[in-house]
């Protein structure tokens, strides 16, 4: 009996052995809802390259863009249900799923790169909002820009009051919907798919985007772009989080420093888009409008309302903190 027990002993033990020395790479996909025309998209790309290059003996990446995969909500409940182990969250829907994003669509709160850069150089508010979605199956790993927002239009404006009297539109969200009823307006919500024809049709006179946003996609509808910064367009680069925590050290310090390096590398190529923002307007034939300083001064005294509507969403304590960040930068 000890004799048989043993031989099934060694056996299973070959066969264990035979398993790990013939293990794969552990399976890497990732998905964006946006085709690679920009830096944020874009870098999914890099990722996919490197990782391959790099690291694919313990890695196999594959990054599905362009809808692909879905919407931008769908492609994160994939993430969430394992079907796929990596996404981009956008800015916009990242409070959907926990309020401390906020900070990100709180007009005038967290509106500058260097903010950003700021709180990814802070170790504890990093973790703080990156480890926030944990009950809900994700982890943030890092962030990459897509602009600061203006407003793009068919018609021109130059004070608050000639802009009440268009029809803009937003996205359902509740901190864009906020941002434009402080103004005095009434939003017109509508799917991203919906806007060109919108615009193009006179449903809708303008909308909040990034330059660069506006000049790939609406410089045939909209003249007119007039700088209001009211938030930088973000992505979040998100992983399953019980997929990750499974990796194993090596492997998940060699694939974060990729994902690190390359989101650090977008960053960088969205603010040189900014800084050339005006001049790739212009060549697109938009007229670029600068708000006078006490128009600008009206814009964020609307908004003192929605920081007080949204305080308690988004914690008092968490947003003393951002406070405290930003005011150091100034």
């Amino acid at each position: 009996m000890k004799y048989k027990i043993l031989i099934v002993l060694s056996v299973l033990a070959f066969c264990m052995g035979i398993a790990t020395v013939h293990a794969g790479p552990v399976e890497f996909k990732f998905a964006h809802f946006v085709n690679p025309i920009e830096p944020g998209p874009n870098s999914g790309l890099w990722i996919e390259k490197d990782v391959n290059e790099k690291i694919g003996d313990k890695v196999n990446a594959k990054y599905f863009h362009s809808g692909q995969i879905g919407s931008a909500i769908e492609i994160i409940k994939k993430v969430r249900m394992g079907a796929l182990q990596g996404a981009y969250l956008t800015g916009n829907y990242a409070p959907e799923l926990n309020d401390m994003f906020g900070i990100g669509t709180l007009a005038y709160c967290m509106d500058s790169y260097e903010k950003w850069e700021a709180l990814l150089a802070n170790p504890e508010l990093r973790e703080e909002l990156f480890t926030c979605l944990k009950k809900k199956k994700l982890l943030v790993l890092d962030l990459c820009f897509f602009g600061r927002y203006g407003i793009a239009s068919t018609k021109p404006f130059k004070t608050l009051e000639e802009l009440r009297s268009l029809k803009m539109r937003t996205t359902q969200a509740r901190y864009p919907l906020a941002f434009w009823k402080a103004l005095g307006m009434n939003p017109l919500p509508m799917a991203w798919a919906d806007v060109f024809p919108g615009l193009k049709q006179g449903v809708v006179d303008g909308t909040d985007q990034t330059e660069n946003n506006v000049r790939l996609r609406l410089a045939d509808v909209c003249q007119y772009y007039t700088h209001t910064r009211h938030m930088v367009g973000l992505f979040f680069f998100v992983v399953n989080d019980k997929w990750w925590s499974k990796l194993d050290a090596d492997t998940r310090g060699a694939l974060g420093g990729i994902i690190s390096e390359n989101m650090a590398k977008a960053r960088g190529q969205s603010k040189q888009l900014t800084a050339d923002g005006d001049a790739l307007l212009k060549e697109k034939g938009i007229t670029v409008t600068e708000l006078a300083p006490e128009e600008m001064a009206k814009f964020k005294e609307q908004q003192v309302a929605v920081w007080n509507e949204f305080e308690g969403d988004i914690g008092k304590e968490w947003l003393d903190k951002i406070k405290a960040l930003t005011a150091s930068l100034n």
